[in-house]
């Protein structure tokens, strides 16, 4: 039994280091899409503007702004259980997930341009400390598995690709004979032409 429940809180532990990691990700890719996008429809012009309004606020006021964000995807979320309750469950998922991604990419480029005054609140520091703590907890616990994981997939590659040589040659030689068939066909419609042109 003790080993039973061992198994379980290391499972619980890995789901919690699983669910942290793809934050994590989200994190840094979303926001750096978000900034490509930003930098394409021209909204990077706003940048020096935020950051004046941001010099202007104090601290916990730049909280308020730096969390309104996370506030704006609860309506987003309730919309996604009404999907997901309805029978939608694709459309939920996609919705919580699309809402979870869009919010953590905007507070990712919010809290680079509010780290220095947010960083002016002890306990923000101290939280900030934990979340770096947890980061490097998550992937170390991870560590192992993501090795034998990139084992495997180097594995597969290794086996898969005489496979895929040889499909992209059959591949290669099957476009060459239709090719060629579609020539010889070309050819005789053009020499029947002749032959009735002739006659």
């Amino acid at each position: 039994m003790d080993q039973v429940k061992q198994r379980l809180i290391r499972a619980m532990w890995m789901a919690l280091a699983v669910i942290f990691l793809i934050e994590n990700w989200l994190w840094d890719h979303v926001r750096d899409g978000l900034r490509a996008l930003a930098h394409l429809i021209g909204l990077e012009r706003f940048d020096p503007w935020l950051r004046g309004v941001v010099s202007k606020l104090s601290p916990p006021m730049t909280l308020v702004l730096f969390v309104i964000p996370g506030a704006m995807i609860f309506p987003l979320k309730l919309v996604a259980l009404w999907l997901l309750a309805s029978g939608y469950i694709i459309s939920g998922i996609v919705a919580i997930f699309a809402a979870k991604a869009f919010a953590l990419g905007v507070m990712a480029v919010l809290f680079d341009i509010c780290r220095d005054k947010l960083m002016q609140m002890q306990w923000f520091c101290r939280f900030y400390s934990l979340m770096l703590s947890i980061n490097a907890w998550a992937h170390n616990l991870m560590a192992p598995f993501r090795r034998r994981l990139s084992e495997i997939i180097a594995g597969l590659r290794g086996r898969l690709a005489p496979l895929v040589r040889r499909l992209t040659q059959t591949g290669r030689l099957n476009v060459a004979r239709r090719l060629s068939r579609i020539r010889a066909w070309a050819a005789r419609i053009v020499e029947k032409k002749d032959q009735r042109d002739g006659v």
